[in-house]
């Protein structure tokens, strides 16, 4: 462990007026390249981990410990900051809250959450539920 801080760094660059290009990787391959390419951040695609591991759309059936998998493996090969895409968080607030500890303790620096009822549906199909 290096000791420098990739929370700290994607807070960096999240500075006012900025933009930030996060390519989406889905598994430790796409992750590499991305890195080998020179980006300094990459975006955990919940939708490309659901076509690529399962071969489905982004349907709700990547569960919270395979997203952990994905991101832990994912963080062994890329040095900078990542920021995941964590659905609805898999279920009401409490389970929202583990959802949010288990993928910090899984390499995560920022996580997106969705405001749709669970089980949540793709953003891009008809038929979603936003919560009030």
């Amino acid at each position: 462990m290096t000791g420098r801080s990739t929370r700290r760094e994607f807070h960096d660059l999240l500075k006012p007026g900025a933009a930030v290009l996060l390519p989406g990787v889905s598994n430790a391959l796409a992750a590499r390249v991305v890195a080998d390419l020179g980006f300094s951040a990459a975006y955990i695609t919940g939708a490309g981990i659901a076509n690529s591991f399962f071969g489905v759309p982004d349907n709700g059936l990547v569960t919270l410990t395979e997203l952990a998998d994905h991101v832990a493996a994912i963080r062994e090969v890329f040095p900078g900051p990542l920021m995941v895409d964590a659905d609805t968080g898999f279920g009401n607030a409490l389970n929202m809250r583990r959802t949010i500890q288990v993928l910090e303790r899984a390499g995560a620096d920022a996580i997106q959450i969705e405001d749709q009822v669970f089980p949540k549906r793709c953003g891009h199909f008809d038929g979603k539920e936003v919560i009030p």
